[in-house]
């Protein structure tokens, strides 16, 4: 069974329990999403970069070096933007560069 997303494509309802904990299975990219999930909104990528790696750091985003933050911004969209939104998790708008959760039921059993 699949449902429409707001720009009207197909989903799936539910994703196999190997898919989620693949995606999961990933440091970055689960702070990443534990992230989105704090934020009630679209993301600015390079925004998204910088709280992982504040979080990581166990620092204030403002802090971390902007060369880390480039560099995980590139890790984002060449890795994990599209593992995620392949499987309709979080939608990426590439106009304004900005990634939303879509699925946070997926993340429940993320804590």
């Amino acid at each position: 069974m699949a449902t429409r997303s707001s720009n009207g494509t197909e989903r799936p309802t539910q994703l196999p329990d190997y898919v989620v904990a693949d995606l999961l299975a990933h440091d970055r990219c689960r702070r990443a999403l534990e992230i989105l999930r704090e934020r009630d909104g679209p993301v600015i990528v390079a925004d998204l970069a910088a709280a992982v790696l504040a979080a990581e750091r166990d620092q204030p985003p403002a802090n971390v070096d902007q060369g880390a933050v480039e560099e995980l911004r590139r890790e984002l969209y060449e890795e994990h933007i599209p593992r995620l939104t392949a499987t309709g998790i979080v939608a990426y708008d590439s106009l304004k560069g900005t990634v939303e959760l879509q699925r946070p039921d997926l993340l429940s059993g993320a804590d």
